[in-house]
């Protein structure tokens, strides 16, 4: 599909009202007159049998939603629906909303499927199910669903829910809630220390950042995702995230006396790698890259303006501890290095490709990453500028660094500014990696309080990711540093903004899903140990 294609569909959908997430964009997009009744009057009915209306749901952009519990588990599973109208009427309209059993054989006749109908006592509407357009509105306030799993075996139930608005001309509108109640897996909600059976993933390469200071390392050896198909709501591939776990906080120190530039490790992350047995192996062993990130220390030195004698003394630190701790390799993310202090080298194209070059040749078989950001890397598209130097052919991947908990999710591809999807900035590729090297995602992890956490509708950053997805020319996946979850949140932390990502992932160019990605929740919660379970214990 070309990229006009793909715009004219995007459109499409737009005036449709299909997307939830395009809910800003559609206000100003569609074109169609509103709908106005005069003051005190009855509603024309002949009017409103050109509307139509849609009932939608805020965790999937189809009409079928999976929904995960444990048998006789305490958690509960929320999602948030609304009725959406093409055009906006000058009075307000109230519909109902109700679950209802009695649809579940016809979708089983109609699917091949056996599923078992969801007890009426296990759905809760908030509001009696109403739900109300304003006038003057196209959309709905969202009404709160909940669901649990009390006195349910293991199995997959269903049960819609529907609205009826025949009355108004409208079909009536059903959303399918596949609820999968599991038996409590020490595989999925761990306790202790010890390692799962679940595989590392093959189909995307996910980074993850941990920060040493907050987490115990082997926190990221306990998300893993599940393909579920989206018709029978059965998983038909499960696998274990975090191909590449990067450990912070490693930074460039400087001491004045002697002028070196010192790899400096935090107590807590060399606490971490001399404990390696609890917090380091279990991941190895699994296949798992367990690496360093070093960043800039504020110094006045950093990776853009050591000298050759630096450079070759700081190499040498960083292989003794590579080699001494029997990590994999090393990650560069050039940031807050404060350069331009007084005294120090000055700020130059080269010194940065040396350090690169230099690393590689020290540990040849390690891995070497590197984050594209800002200044530091804006030259790595020119060997002429870079001494020579062409900084992919000594490095496994890169990815750009431009995360921020207060903008959508960034997408950045150097190899190609024509794209489907946003791209807020721009970078250039770096000589000698190929455009499958280079990861054009990386995923802050908002607040439970910031309006991009949970919303669907803010902003694109959605369609982004759903467009992103269909032309990706890489399947790198990168995650800033990963959260604990939130002791009134249980289950969520970085688990929720996982999921959140890898739901648009998988649409396709026609904007359908076969199966849904499900991020599984193998945090030994309260079932076990409690919130705290990963948190810093030294």
């Amino acid at each position: 599909m070309s990229i006009m294609n793909r715009i004219n569909k995007i459109s499409q959908l737009l005036r449709s009202g299909l997307w939830a997430t395009a809910m800003l964009m559609c206000v100003t997009a569609c074109t169609d007159n509103e709908i106005v009744y005069k003051t005190g009057q009855k509603p024309d009915t002949e009017t409103l049998e050109t509307v139509s209306g849609t009932l939608r749901s805020s965790k999937s952009l189809r009409d079928r939603i999976p929904v995960h519990l444990t048998e006789d588990g305490e958690e509960v599973a929320t999602d948030q629906i609304y009725y959406r109208l093409t055009q906006a009427a000058s009075q307000a309209v109230t519909l109902t909303a109700e679950p209802d059993p009695e649809f579940v054989e016809a979708y089983n006749t109609a699917n091949g499927t056996a599923l078992m109908p969801l007890p009426l006592a296990n759905i809760t509407l908030a509001g009696d199910g109403k739900i109300t357009i304003p006038a003057g509105a196209r959309v709905s306030d969202k009404l709160t669903l909940t669901i649990d799993s009390k006195n349910l075996t293991p199995g997959i139930y269903l049960m819609p829910v529907v609205v009826d608005a025949t009355e108004n001309g409208n079909e009536q509108q059903v959303l399918y809630y596949g609820v999968t109640v599991r038996e409590f897996d020490e595989n999925i909600y761990q306790s202790g220390n010890e390692s799962s059976n679940i595989e590392l993933d093959t189909e995307w390469t996910t980074v993850f950042y941990l920060n040493t200071s907050e987490i115990q390392a082997h926190y990221a050896d306990y998300v893993a995702w599940e393909k579920q198909d989206m018709t029978t709501f059965e998983s038909v591939y499960t696998a274990s995230l975090g191909n590449i776990v990067n450990l912070r906080i490693a930074q460039v120190g400087y001491a004045p006396d002697s002028k070196r530039a010192l790899f400096a490790p935090t107590s807590d992350l060399r606490y971490t790698v001399e404990h390696a047995d609890k917090y380091i192996r279990q991941m190895q062993d699994k296949g798992r890259k367990v690496c360093v990130c070093i960043e800039g220390g504020g110094s006045g030195i950093g990776f853009c303006n050591m000298t050759d004698a630096q450079i070759a003394d700081f190499v040498g630190q960083v292989a003794v501890f590579i080699t001494t701790y029997r990590l994999d390799g090393v990650n560069l993310w050039d940031r807050g290095s404060g350069y331009g202090k007084e005294g120090m080298p000055v700020v130059n194209t080269t010194s940065y490709p040396k350090l690169i070059k230099a690393l590689h040749e020290a540990m040849p078989d390690k891995l070497l990453t590197v984050v594209d950001y800002d200044e530091p890397t804006a030259s790595f598209h020119d060997t002429a500028l870079t001494g020579g130097i062409a900084v992919g052919d000594y490095i496994d991947y890169a990815w750009h660094g431009y995360v921020s908990e207060t903008e959508p999710i960034a997408f950045v591809n150097p190899y190609n500014q024509f794209t489907s999807y946003e791209q807020r900035y721009s970078r250039k590729p770096f000589d000698g990696l190929d455009e499958s090297r280079y990861g054009n995602v990386n995923v802050p992890f908002y607040s439970e309080k910031s309006d991009l956490f949970m919303d669907m509708n803010m902003d694109m950053w959605s369609m982004n990711a759903i467009m992103w997805n269909i032309e990706k020319t890489s399947n790198i996946l990168v995650f800033n540093d990963l959260v604990l979850p939130q002791v009134n949140f249980a289950e969520e932390g970085c688990i929720s903004m996982i999921q959140n990502f890898l739901a648009y992932l998988a649409y396709d160019e026609n904007f359908e899903a076969s199966y849904s990605y499900n991020v599984m929740q193998r945090i030994p919660i309260y079932h076990k140990l409690g919130y705290n379970t990963f948190a810093k214990d030294w």
